[in-house]
């Protein structure tokens, strides 16, 4: 499956929510935020926002809200079940974004929300950790660590989402 990636517009909102991946979209109605309100809400705050599409549909959309001179960009990033198609493009492509953010901002934070394991796995593979990270350990355990440290828990009405931050490849 080819791709292209293009500016964001407020066209892509609409199918993109839509097409998310179904546990995000349950993830962000049990915290009581409709998918499509959201991802609206988070475009129209990012000074950055890119969508990737395949044939002329929205499959992935990111982008980046930061105050200005800020040293800390914080980014998000919603994907389709068809991203999965294409997991090398999608690394490839994560990791081009990632190092072009770098060149503006000494860190960049996210939240992963703490059931979704295929985003916990995706960001701890990219080079994501959360600041209490210890000795190196298997990704399993990792990942186990980083939704059980009370310390990466913000809460967000009555569960939580699980802080990352990312500072270079390493």
């Amino acid at each position: 499956m080819n791709f292209e990636i293009v500016p964001t517009s407020v066209r892509h909102i609409r199918p993109m929510a839509r097409r998310m991946r179904g546990a995000v979209a349950v993830s962000l109605s049990g915290y009581g935020f409709d998918p499509r309100k959201a991802l609206h809400r988070v475009v129209l705050d990012s000074a950055y926002c890119r969508t990737a599409k395949a044939d002329g549909f929205p499959i992935a959309m990111w982008g980046i809200v930061a105050p200005a001179l800020a040293s800390t960009a914080y980014v998000w990033l919603v994907m389709s079940d068809e991203v999965a198609k294409m997991p090398r493009s999608v690394v490839v492509t994560a990791r081009e974004e990632l190092a072009a953010i770098m060149e503006s901002y000494d860190e960049i934070a996210t939240t992963v929300l703490p059931d979704d394991e295929a985003a916990i796995r995706f960001a701890l593979y990219l080079g994501f950790h959360d600041d209490d990270e210890e000795e190196p350990a298997s990704h399993k355990v990792r990942a186990k660590r980083l939704r059980e440290n009370p310390h990466n828990r913000i809460p967000v009405g009555d569960g939580y989402v699980v802080a990352v931050s990312y500072r270079g490849a390493a």
